[in-house]
């Protein structure tokens, strides 16, 4: 914050511990006491980390890739998949999502961060086989002592991503991959990349491969930062690999296994895109609450004006409590069928069409409910008084992340298609 504008009482006002309590008081009753017990903790993780970096002025200068191993060390990079080395810690899709939440009232671009970290620990923690490189690879992850990202999209195949082109040759102690991906968010800041390649570009489904590329044993793996204005802590780039070596210890999935690996992942990278949505908007919303009862204008607290406090805060305030139900129910339904889930092929998924119409949902009405708050605070939405700005730049890429906002209506449009020729 380089000039205040605000009174001392207005900024402290709007403090951590404040937007959590107003989390908290939403979410309690639809929590057991196992559930509350644990996002507390985190909480209280988050407010020491907080007071550390000095409030909204520390979040404006962090450089959010510093957290890492404070993230790592309490467990807070994933919840959603098995430690190797830790046996202490709650796991399922429920506990990520609250953890998630959490992070993202705290800092949303930090968390975003940590997410694309996430999307490359999901592939190594279900195909390692065992492999020690890759093992020691999810610690790595898991503890915030490595940064990584994931592979995926090219600068010719954006939502067709299945047809992708980046080459793959098979070498005799592995594989060398040449080509470009792109909106690979962490790649410039990453010890290693997550990546996609087929052998052959004219039959990707048979010949897609999965494998783990690192940076600083591989010349052939180097990342360009894009500039992304809106979210200006989290880099994101273009990943170049000339000639970059997969040894066999890290694929993950050869001879067309990375194509169902691939959609494996869909399924929980939208559902948790989702998570990210409804946490960032319970920032925004608790943070625009806040405000508009200690703000005053016309001789009246800005809530008690009816254009603000009903036709805005209100009205967000009912839609957002109905995503975070609908993605508490799906958690736990996800939770709950894992293993019955584990049997079926990944294209044939019953939660393909469920999480993409998630993902379509949060994210449309993440960007919807950021602005409108936004305004709702008027100039001091859009200054550095407060973290509204982060909140804010999240939801302007949140449509486009893993799929845009048509590729899941298609999605959803395919699968009406299907029932009714089952029906």
């Amino acid at each position: 914050m380089k000039t205040q504008l605000l009174e001392d009482e207005v900024l402290s006002a709007m403090s951590l511990s404040r937007q959590y309590g107003i989390f908290n008081a939403n979410l309690m009753m639809l929590l057991s006491d196992e559930d509350k017990e644990f996002i507390e903790n985190i909480q209280n993780i988050c407010l020491e980390k907080e007071e550390e970096i000095g409030g909204t002025p520390g979040h404006n200068k962090l450089d959010v890739y510093e957290l890492f191993p404070w993230a790592g060390s309490h467990g807070l990079i994933n919840r959603s998949v098995e430690y190797p080395h830790r046996d202490d810690l709650e796991i399922g899709l429920k506990p990520e999502i609250l953890r998630q939440w959490t992070l993202d009232i705290f800092n949303p671009q930090l968390s975003f961060a940590f997410g694309a970290s996430v999307l490359a620990i999901n592939p190594i923690a279900h195909h390692n086989e065992g492999k020690e490189p890759l093992l020691n690879d999810l610690k790595g992850l898991l503890d915030g002592k490595k940064i990584g990202c994931i592979g995926i999209t090219e600068p010719l195949q954006g939502s067709d991503a299945v047809n992708m082109k980046v080459k793959a040759e098979k070498v005799s102690d592995g594989i060398v991959i040449n080509g470009e991906k792109c909106y690979t968010t962490n790649s410039p800041k990453a010890d290693l990349c997550v990546v996609y390649a087929v052998y052959n570009p004219e039959d990707p489904r048979s010949t897609m491969i999965q494998g783990v590329s690192h940076k600083d044993w591989n010349a052939g793996f180097k990342a360009e930062r894009i500039g992304i204005p809106s979210v200006s802590k989290i880099h994101i780039g273009k990943t170049i690999f000339e000639d970059a070596h997969i040894p066999t210890d890290y694929i993950t999935g050869d001879n067309g296994a990375g194509y169902d690996i691939l959609f494996e992942g869909l399924v929980p990278e939208r559902i948790g895109i989702a998570a990210q949505c409804v946490g960032n908007m319970w920032g925004a919303f608790t943070l625009a609450s806040i405000y508009s009862t200690v703000r005053e204008q016309f001789g009246e607290k800005i809530l008690r004006h009816q254009a603000v406090g009903m036709s805005v805060i209100a009205k967000y305030h009912a839609r957002l409590n109905v995503a975070t139900m609908a993605l508490l129910k799906l958690a736990e339904t996800y939770d709950a069928k894992k293993e019955e889930l584990a049997d079926i092929p990944p294209t044939m998924n019953p939660l393909v069409a469920t999480a993409s119409h998630m993902k379509e949902y949060c994210s449309f009405l993440n960007h919807e409910l950021c602005y409108e708050l936004m305004h709702a605070m008027g100039g001091t939405g859009v200054t550095d008084q407060t973290k509204m700005p982060l909140y804010q730049g999240l939801s302007e890429i949140s449509e486009v992340v893993g799929g845009t906002r048509n590729v899941q209506l298609l999605i959803g449009s395919r699968t009406i298609n299907t029932m009714v020729k089952m029906a």
